[in-house]
């Protein structure tokens, strides 16, 4: 009878252990289960090349507060800035194997492994902000589809840092003439080096990480960058003049690995898209800001700001002509002419 008892209590308790597990100290106790495999957090890399300084790296803060906020802490951004992973170049193939995950690259410089950027950056393809935001917004769909193809890496965002002024240690640049004889550096990208050319120089294609001690040790004679570049790089310290030209807006996706991203959950997904998308808004805003700032800034630190050339036209007419000559290298003609109609018709609405 006891044993029949004995039996009847053990066999009651083995049930209520199973159904009730915390009984038996196997519980479900939230903090432990946040700690088990599947909850811990993804770890991505954001590596870029500029200063902490630079409007960019602002923005790659407001992307990483945006991520982690909208993953509920699911997301945790690593930001590596100044070229601590590497140059830029280095870090398109690092996205490609995925060691890094996100990274925040010019145009200019991921031009040489997605061939299809350099469509974007047509000289005076537009000429305000407003022009190219609409643009770049028509096109980026389309755009990251083929990056993901070329480069192995997919675009959450198109960053911009305003348009491209020259700036020089040596003499005001007015107009087209005054070029003559100047050492200026530019990205080591086609367009670019063409676009000086047909301006009648020869330009010196240099990697950022060099730049500023060719200009103080007078390798170079000038430079050309947006606005902020120059406070936050204090160029100012080596440079004399700046002249307005609007031949180029300083553009940068934010490019998440493709090879990484498609190891990721939907959701975790769907807020890197978001998180980018409103970081690059938030960029937009900011940029406009810090260009006024960077503005009088420059003109305190007492370089010459010339303004805008006297003959742009000449300069706008000069870089149009030679669109065809980076049809090849950008991505076919039939895409570069896509990307015209689309950024035409997208300034039209």
């Amino acid at each position: 009878m006891k044993r029949t008892m004995v039996k009847g209590i053990l066999c009651a308790l083995s049930i209520l252990f199973a159904v009730f597990p915390a009984f038996a100290g196997g519980g479900s106790d939230k903090g432990s289960a946040s700690k088990g495999p599947e909850q811990k957090p993804y770890v991505m890399k954001l590596a870029h090349g500029v200063a902490t300084s630079d409007p960019l790296h602002q923005t790659a803060e407001k992307f990483k507060e945006l991520a982690e906020k909208y993953s509920n802490g699911r997301i945790k951004i690593e930001l590596y800035p100044q070229a601590q992973l590497g140059d830029e170049q280095a870090l398109v193939q690092s996205l490609r194997s995925a060691s890094i995950q996100l990274s925040i690259i010019y145009s200019g410089n991921a031009q040489a492994s997605t061939p299809s950027i350099g469509a974007v950056m047509l000289p005076y393809l537009y000429t305000t902000s407003e022009e190219a935001w609409k643009g770049l917004d028509a096109v980026s769909g389309e755009l990251s589809n083929r990056m993901i193809k070329e480069s192995g890496a997919r675009i959450l965002g198109f960053y911009e840092k305003g348009f491209r002024v020259l700036t020089n240690s040596k003499k005001p640049i007015k107009r087209i003439e005054d070029m003559q004889g100047l050492k200026i550096r530019v990205t080591p990208s086609d367009i670019p080096l063409q676009t000086f050319k047909a301006w009648g120089i020869d330009p010196i294609p240099m990697a950022w990480a060099e730049v500023f001690t060719a200009l103080q040790q007078k390798v170079i004679d000038g430079q050309e960058n947006p606005y902020t570049t120059i406070p936050s790089m204090k160029f100012e310290e080596v440079q004399k003049y700046v002249t307005e030209i609007h031949y180029m807006l300083w553009t940068g996706p934010l490019l998440v690995s493709e090879k990484y991203y498609q190891t990721l959950p939907e959701d975790i997904k769907q807020v890197l898209q978001k998180a980018g998308k409103e970081s690059a808004e938030w960029e937009r805003k900011l940029n406009a800001s810090l260009t006024e700032e960077a503005i009088v800034k420059i003109k305190q630190s007492g370089m010459v700001n010339v303004g805008a050339p006297e003959d742009e036209a000449e300069w706008q007419k000069r870089a149009q002509e030679i669109w065809p000559k980076f049809y090849e290298k950008a991505g076919g003609k039939e895409w570069v002419e896509y990307v015209i109609k689309t950024v035409k018709e997208a300034n039209k609405k």
